[in-house]
């Protein structure tokens, strides 16, 4: 799981260009906005550069029913529909629904976990933290993300922070 831990760490300073789904719901409740789905994209790209990746998030549910975070790599945003196309800064056209922010530099990224039956920790969200809004990823079913001016302090014990 350290590995996984370690490419999170790799962002900080990175933009984050948007979130892609194949379907995404939204809601605002007081001054956060809450998206909700089923295995999203992060689309990450280094500053000043067309070096791109794509996150997909899922989750798993451990023997005890807590919520397990995964992370997946990627150079493509499959599942989602897309086509390739060549410009300096993008690689894709992205068939699907997106959400991003303004500005989108990730200044901090924050892990969040419990211990598992080994005693071990296990990663259940996360946070980026941008210039003026915090990016909270939580594992379940449906995965969500909740855009806040204040970073979240319920999302369980701190495993790792940039």
């Amino acid at each position: 799981m350290k590995q996984v831990w370690e490419r999170f760490k790799t962002v900080k300073g990175s933009l984050l260009e948007g979130i892609f789904t194949n379907q995404l719901d939204t809601y605002r409740v007081n001054k956060e906005l809450i998206l909700h789905s089923y295995q999203p994209l992060l689309y990450i790209r280094k500053t000043n550069s067309s070096d791109i990746k794509y996150w997909k998030l899922d989750w798993i549910e451990d023997d005890t029913g807590d919520d397990i975070l995964l992370l997946k790599e990627q150079k493509t945003p499959e599942p989602i529909k897309y086509e390739l196309i060549d410009a300096p800064y993008q690689k894709h056209i992205i068939m699907g629904s997106s959400f991003s922010v303004e500005p989108n530099l990730i200044k901090k990224v924050s892990g969040y976990g419990f211990k598992n039956s080994n005693n071990e920790m296990t990663l259940s969200s996360f946070v980026l933290e941008l210039d003026d809004l915090c990016i909270s990823i939580k594992a379940g079913a449906v995965i969500e993300m909740k855009i806040t001016e204040e970073e979240p302090n319920d999302l369980g014990d701190l495993i790792f922070a940039t």
